[in-house]
C-alpha cells in the first residue's frame, strides 16, 4: 500500500468511495493524524483531527466520490512520516475505512 503524500502547508482534497456502504446525510467521517498509533481514547496526541458531516462539509462530485477537504493550516504539521485513518460513525456504524502511513512532505514555499 502506498503513503498518502501530502504537501506541507497547502490545500488537499481526499476522495473516499465505497462499494458496499453508500454514505447517507448525517454520516461523520473522522481522520487523525499521529506520530504513532496508541490507545489513547481521546486522541490528544493527534497531529491532525477534522471530521466531516456528509450532506454538509463532504459532498459528492460527478464521479461519486466523496469529497474531504484539508485546508493549509490543517496541514500546518511538521514534515515527517505518520499515520493515519478515517473512521465512519453514525448510529449504527463505527468502521475504520482506510488507515495506513501518511507523509506529511516539505515544500519551498511556505507563505
Amino acid at each position: 500500500m502506498y503513503p498518502l503524500c501530502i504537501p506541507q502547508k497547502n490545500t488537499q482534497t481526499l476522495y473516499i468511495r465505497s462499494d458496499d456502504y453508500e454514505f447517507a446525510d448525517g454520516d461523520i467521517l473522522y481522520f487523525t493524524v499521529k506520530k504513532q498509533p496508541d490507545n489513547d481514547e481521546t486522541d490528544a496526541d493527534a497531529l491532525i483531527s477534522k471530521n466531516w458531516t456528509v450532506g454538509t462539509d463532504a459532498e459528492y462530485d460527478e464521479d461519486g466520490y466523496l469529497t474531504l477537504k484539508l485546508d493549509e493550516t490543517e496541514t500546518d504539521v511538521d514534515f515527517g512520516e505518520y499515520v493515519y485513518d478515517i473512521k465512519l460513525v453514525n448510529s449504527s456504524v463505527a468502521e475504520t475505512l482506510v488507515f495506513g502511513e501518511l507523509k506529511i512532505l516539505p515544500v519551498s514555499t511556505l507563505r
